[in-house]
């Protein structure tokens, strides 16, 4: 019988104990495809691969190791103002369909994840084909919730949830390339007009601006979300290429660039060729 496989690029909120780290690889076993480790937001990302319940069963090995290692409430967690946004330690589950599988199968993988973790008490929030009522997109989904207040603890704070994993957004939608352009300047003011220009709706490029840290050097970096990285217009080459245009028109430099989980057609080569 041929393989059923889905992909679930898993996002943690931990990186900086290495400890805990090791605990959620050795997790994935066989079925981990690459880890992105970020211990200067302290978030990970796990790239998993496998069919159904193999992965319902990795997400729900590591939602116990969550449990017994992370508070997301705890006071250092609480007063850390250098975390990447999130409103839970399981922060965004997403699922898409690799191989011999369809968006439906990838909406009920991420339902059956969703049950799991409802069983522990973790709320989780639906997006994309496994919000079968509403079908609303990551972005909505996270609008509704306090995803993106910063600047007080308040804010940063779970107002609802797990009290100590707070709440999952899980999710099924075609892949999507997480790909960061880092830009030599520690002024967002000079970066915020770029995003408008990188953005493209049509072929389903999401931007946002931050600050990072880059070997020890401050700095700023354009994230997105490639939700057609095949189609050249929403490539990574060709967003990379027309950040650095835009950037060396107002005098700054892009020194690098990096994606926290693999090309699918990385993954698909990986588990197809003999």
């Amino acid at each position: 019988m041929k393989q059923r496989l889905l992909v679930c690029c898993l996002n943690v909120q931990e990186a900086r104990r290495p400890e805990v780290v090791s605990k959620i690889v050795s997790a994935c076993s066989g079925h981990l495809v690459k880890s992105f480790i970020d211990p200067v937001f302290n978030r990970s990302n796990f790239t998993i691969c496998g069919e159904q319940q193999e992965l319902v069963r990795t997400v729900d090995t590591i939602s116990d190791i969550a449990l017994s290692d992370i508070d997301i409430n705890s006071p250092e967690r609480l007063a850390d103002t250098t975390m990447h946004h999130h409103i839970g330690v399981l922060d965004n589950i997403p699922i898409h369909p690799l191989y011999n599988t369809s968006i439906m199968d990838a909406g009920a993988t991420a339902i059956d994840i969703a049950k799991c973790l409802n069983s522990k008490d973790i709320p989780t929030l639906l997006y994309g084909t496994a919000d079968t009522e509403h079908g609303r997109s990551l972005v909505e989904v996270r609008k509704s919730t306090s995803f993106f207040q910063q600047g007080q603890i308040e804010s940063r704070k779970i107002h609802s949830g797990h009290p100590s994993l707070g709440t999952s957004v899980i999710g099924a939608v075609p892949y999507v390339l997480s790909f960061n352009v880092v830009i030599d300047t520690t002024d967002i003011g000079k970066v915020l007009p770029l995003l408008p220009l990188v953005r493209n709706k049509k072929y389903g490029v999401q931007a946002m601006a931050y600050h990072n840290s880059n070997n020890g050097r401050d700095v700023v970096e354009i994230a997105c979300n490639l939700n057609q990285p095949s189609v050249h217009e929403g490539s990574s080459s060709f967003i990379l290429e027309a950040v650095e245009k835009l950037c060396n028109e107002i005098g700054l430099s892009c020194i690098g660039s990096y994606s926290t989980n693999p090309p699918f057609d990385n993954i698909l080569k990986r588990y197809l060729d003999p």
